[in-house]
C-alpha cells in the first residue's frame, strides 16, 4: 500500500504542475482547491492510520470510527495527534496557496487536450490512492453485494456449528493470557537475541503452534479475542438484507448475540467463566463480548481499582502487567478453592503500541542499551508472564491447570516494527498442560480463529467452533485450504454479519426513560437512538459517536441519508427532533418521532416510561411518500446539522 501512495503523490504532483501551465477560471480554481484539500486530507488519514496499524487503513480502523475510543490510552498518542493536526492544517494551507496562486491566470484558452490530459492524470493519482483502493474493496461488501467466491464457496458449507462432546473424565481449568501484540517474531534470535528467553524455555514443555497466521477481521484486540473464542472474525454490522445498518456498536447491550462461542459450551458443562483486563472494559466493547457470552465475573481497571495498594501507579492504557498479575493470582487461587471448574482469561497491557511499559517489578529493566522502549517492554513482559505461569504451576492447583498464552494480533506500528518487519509475523500460541511431559512443535498453518477447536481436547472435550479446525487433527484449517482465505472471509461478511442478530420489533417498543434505554425484545440500545425498519420490522440501528477530541456524529447527520420512502424511528433530544419541522414541544428533554422524511410523522414528548405500540410503527409503513416532502425536511436537518 506505501508503494501506491508514493505512486499517487507523484501523480499527483504531476497534475498540479500541469495545472499550474494551464490558465483556469476562478470557478475551475475553486474547485481545483477543494480537489487539493480532499485529496491532502485522504493522504493525512491514511498516514495517520498507518501510524497505528502499521497496515494503512484496515477493518480495525473502521471499527474504532464505528465504536468509539473511549477507554484508548491517549497519553501514548499526543505526539501523532499534533502530527494530525499539522497535517490537517497543512491540507488547508495547500489548498488556499492553490486558490491564491492558480486562481490568478486568466481564461486564455478554451478545453484543451492538455487540460484533458492534466484531468486523466489527477483521476489516476486518485484511482491508486491507497485511501479509495481500501473503499472499492469494501463497496460490495456495504451494499450486501454476494461476490462469485461467496457463491462458489458457501458460508454454510465450511461454518461448523459450535458445539462439544466429553472424551474424557478429567476437564481441567484453564488459564488464558491474551499477551498483548506478543507476536512469536520476538522469539526469532538473528532479529532479537536472547530478548525472550523465558517463555522460550517454557516452549520445551508446551504444545506450541509456529505457523499462526493474522486473518482478516482479527488484526486488533477486540477482533483477535473475538476469534480465539468464537471462531469467528469480527466485522462491523454494515448490511442487512435491507440497508446499511450501524455505525457504533458501542451502545448495544450484546455483542455477537447470534454466535455461540467456546465460553457458551464450557457454561453448560459447568464452568464459570471469568474475565480480566488492567484497562478500560468499555474499550471497543469488551464487556459486552464477555458479558453476552456467559462470563459471569468481568472486571477492568475501574472494577479493581478498590484492590489497588498504589492507585496512582499506571500507565495510560491502565494498570502496569505486575499488578494485574497479582490480583489474577489472587483470583486463581480463590477459584481453585471453590472447587468450581472455571476458564480465567486475562490480557496483558505492557507491550501495547507504540511504546511499551516497563513494570517496576521486572528485574530486566532495559534490553541491551535499552534504547528501544518497546523492547525493554517485551523483555519485561517475558518475565512477568512466565513468573506468574510458575506461581500457578507451583501452587497446590497447578495440576489442575491448563494455560495458554497467545497474542492478541500481530504488533502494530511500534518502536521495534521495522526489525519485526523483516522477520516472518506469525501469532503467538502456546499451550501447557500439567499431564504434558514432553514438548511438541506444530508447523501447521492455521490462524487465530482455530485456538478454540484445537484448546477444547485439551479440557477434555471434542468440539466443532464455527470457522475454527483443530490443528492437533488430520483435517485441513481453512487456511490451508483457501490460498485466498482473507478474500473469502471478505466474501462472506454478510453471512458473518448476521451474528450481531438485530432483532424485529415482534411486541410493543418500552423506552425507559430513567435508565436512558429503548427495549427490543431481548435487546436493550442507549438512547439517543435512530431506526431504520424494514418492511418486516427489523430494525437497523444508528448510533452516536463519541471519538474523544473529535466532534460527535450526531443522529440527524444518519437521518439525512435515508430515502423518502425509508421508515425510520428516531429518540433523542426534542430539540433535535424538532428539525423535522413536526409539532412537538422542543424545550421537552426526550422525544420520539416515527414515520418517513416524504410523508406524515408522529412525534411528541414524553417525561416519563412510555410504550410505543407495535401497530402504530407498522401502519407507518404503508404510508404514502413523496420526494418533494423529504427534500423539504433534509433542508431543515441541513439547518440544524450546520449550526
Amino acid at each position: 500500500m506505501h508503494s501506491l501512495l508514493y505512486g499517487s503523490l507523484f501523480l499527483f504532483a504531476c497534475a498540479l504542475w500541469m495545472a499550474y501551465h494551464h490558465s483556469h477560471s476562478k470557478k475551475s480554481t475553486l474547485i481545483g482547491a477543494m480537489i487539493v484539500f480532499i485529496y491532502l486530507f485522504l493522504s493525512a488519514f491514511y498516514i495517520v492510520s498507518d501510524y497505528f496499524t502499521g497496515e494503512g487503513i484496515n477493518d480495525a480502523v473502521i471499527f474504532h470510527l464505528r465504536y468509539g475510543l473511549d477507554g484508548s490510552g491517549f497519553g501514548d498518542y499526543y505526539l501523532i495527534m499534533v502530527i494530525a493536526v499539522v497535517l490537517l492544517i497543512v491540507s488547508l494551507m495547500s489548498a488556499l496557496a492553490y486558490y491564491r496562486y492558480i486562481g490568478y491566470k486568466k481564461v486564455t484558452e478554451s478545453w484543451t487536450l492538455k487540460h484533458g490530459a492534466a484531468l486523466l492524470v489527477l483521476c489516476s493519482a486518485f484511482g491508486i490512492h491507497p485511501s479509495l483502493v481500501f473503499l472499492y474493496e469494501s463497496v460490495p461488501k456495504a451494499l450486501g453485494y454476494e461476490s462469485a467466491l461467496a457463491r462458489e464457496f458457501s458460508f454454510s458449507e465450511y461454518y461448523q456449528t459450535p458445539s462439544l462432546k466429553p472424551i474424557s473424565e478429567e476437564h481441567p481449568n484453564l488459564v488464558y493470557i491474551f499477551a498483548e501484540s506478543f507476536e512469536t517474531t520476538y522469539f526469532d534470535e538473528g532479529l532479537f537475541p536472547s530478548l525472550v528467553n523465558e517463555l522460550r524455555a517454557l516452549q520445551s514443555k508446551s504444545t506450541y503452534f509456529t505457523d499462526i497466521r493474522q486473518a482478516l477481521g482479527t488484526s486488533w484486540t477486540i477482533a483477535g479475542m473475538t476469534s480465539a473464542v468464537c471462531g469467528l472474525p469480527l466485522v462491523t454490522p454494515s448490511t442487512n438484507e435491507h440497508s446499511p445498518q450501524g455505525n457504533s456498536m458501542s451502545k448495544m447491550s450484546t455483542f455477537y448475540s447470534g454466535a455461540t462461542c467456546m465460553s457458551d459450551l464450557l457454561h453448560q458443562e459447568g464452568y464459570k467463566l471469568v474475565y480480566r483486563s488492567g484497562s478500560e472494559l468499555s474499550f471497543a466493547g469488551v464487556d459486552k463480548l464477555y458479558k453476552t457470552h456467559h462470563f459471569s465475573d468481568v472486571k477492568g481497571i475501574k472494577e479493581l481499582k478498590p484492590q489497588l495498594k498504589n492507585p496512582g501507579y499506571q500507565t495510560p492504557w491502565g494498570l502496569y502487567d505486575d499488578t494485574l498479575f497479582e490480583l489474577v493470582l489472587n483470583d486463581f487461587k480463590r477459584l481453585s478453592k471453590s472447587k468450581q471448574k472455571f476458564a480465567l482469561y486475562l490480557s496483558t497491557m505492557d507491550t501495547h503500541h507504540p511504546y511499551g511499559h516497563v513494570s517496576k517489578s521486572c528485574k530486566t529493566q532495559r534490553y541491551k542499551d535499552g534504547g528501544n522502549s518497546m523492547l525493554n517492554a517485551v523483555a519485561c513482559s517475558d518475565e512477568l508472564i512466565v513468573r506468574f505461569i510458575k506461581q500457578i504451576q507451583e501452587s497446590p492447583y497447578g495440576k489442575n491447570t491448563v494455560i495458554v498464552i497467545g497474542s492478541d494480533h500481530l504488533a502494530m506500528h511500534n518502536m521495534a516494527i521495522d526489525d519485526l518487519m523483516k522477520g516472518e509475523r506469525r501469532n503467538q500460541f502456546m499451550i501447557l498442560d500439567p499431564r504434558q511431559s514432553e514438548g511438541k512443535k506444530v508447523e501447521k498453518a492455521g490462524t487465530t480463529l482455530d485456538i478454540s477447536a484445537t484448546l477444547l481436547p485439551f479440557l477434555g472435550f471434542e468440539g466443532k467452533m464455527g470457522l475454527g479446525r483443530n490443528l492437533l487433527s488430520s483435517e485441513p484449517s481453512l487456511m490451508e485450504e483457501f490460498s485466498n482465505f482473507d478474500k473469502l472471509l471478505g466474501a462472506w461478511h454478510k453471512d458473518i454479519a448476521r451474528f450481531w442478530e438485530f432483532p424485529k420489533i415482534e411486541s410493543d417498543v418500552d423506552i425507559d426513560i430513567k435508565k436512558k434505554m429503548i427495549k427490543l425484545g431481548k435487546t436493550s440500545y442507549a438512547l439517543p437512538v435512530l431506526f431504520r425498519l424494514s418492511d418486516s420490522l427489523e430494525v437497523s440501528p444508528f448510533f452516536e459517536v463519541k471519538l474523544k477530541f473529535f466532534e460527535t456524529t450526531k443522529l440527524f447527520g444518519y437521518l439525512y441519508d435515508f430515502s423518502f420512502d425509508d421508515t425510520f424511528l428516531w429518540i433523542d433530544t426534542c430539540s433535535r427532533i424538532g428539525s423535522l419541522d413536526v409539532t412537538i414541544n422542543t424545550k421537552g428533554k426526550l422525544c420520539f418521532a416515527y414515520g418517513k422524511l416524504g410523508s406524515s410523522i408522529k412525534a411528541r414528548h414524553f417525561h416519563e416510561n412510555i410504550t410505543l405500540a407495535r401497530d402504530d410503527l407498522n401502519a407507518s409503513l404503508e404510508a404514502n411518500a413523496t420526494e418533494a416532502l423529504a427534500i423539504e425536511r433534509r433542508e431543515k436537518l441541513i439547518q440544524i446539522r450546520e449550526k
